[in-house]
């Protein structure tokens, strides 16, 4: 569900990139309200064979926010958002993994759909000696990055190249 409201807050901003996960399940809430919407047009006979009341309410309302998150997760496979005018291509560049690192388009999207509260590191108890400022940082970054993998957000694969890229940036601090 932070999926879909990330995408949904979003709607205005096209550029930067879109996980894969974040794209598709946004898409799978999008499909599920319009299924609902069906059945409530077919419930009140608000529908003909073009459409119905609902379902041309919940086309309406996503349109904008659908066409955005398609143009980032374009960008997250490192091509153009003009790919989404060619939809079968745009489809198939959609399954695809996004270019691990930066690309053209920015860096990897690492909290996109998910809000800080939950990326944040689990509070427990004071460590017994004092670890150095980036030492904690990079132990707390590890430790959202892997709160993020247990929640389904980032793959096991993500996982790893974001945590090698933690664990460099810490060394050249």
């Amino acid at each position: 569900m932070n999926s879909y409201l990330s995408a949904m807050r979003s709607f205005r901003d096209f550029t930067g990139r879109t996980s894969r996960g974040d794209y598709w399940r946004f898409i799978l809430v999008y499909l599920g309200i319009a299924v609902i919407a069906l059945m409530l047009d077919a419930a009140f006979a608000t529908g003909n064979k073009d459409g119905g009341l609902f379902i041309g309410l919940v086309h309406l309302i996503h349109l904008v926010p659908q066409v955005a998150a398609g143009i980032r997760r374009m960008h997250d496979t490192d091509h153009s958002g003009w790919w989404l005018l060619l939809s079968p291509v745009a489809l198939v560049f959609a399954c695809f993994a996004g270019t691990p690192g930066p690309n053209r388009f920015g860096p990897p999207p690492v909290a996109g759909a998910v809000p800080a509260s939950i990326g944040a590191a689990p509070a427990g108890p004071v460590p017994a000696r004092p670890v150095a400022q980036p030492q904690r940082d990079v132990i707390a970054e590890i430790e959202r990055l892997a709160q993020l993998r247990a929640g389904g957000s980032l793959s096991e694969a993500e996982f790893e190249v974001m945590k090698a890229q933690a664990l460099s940036q810490a060394r050249g601090a």
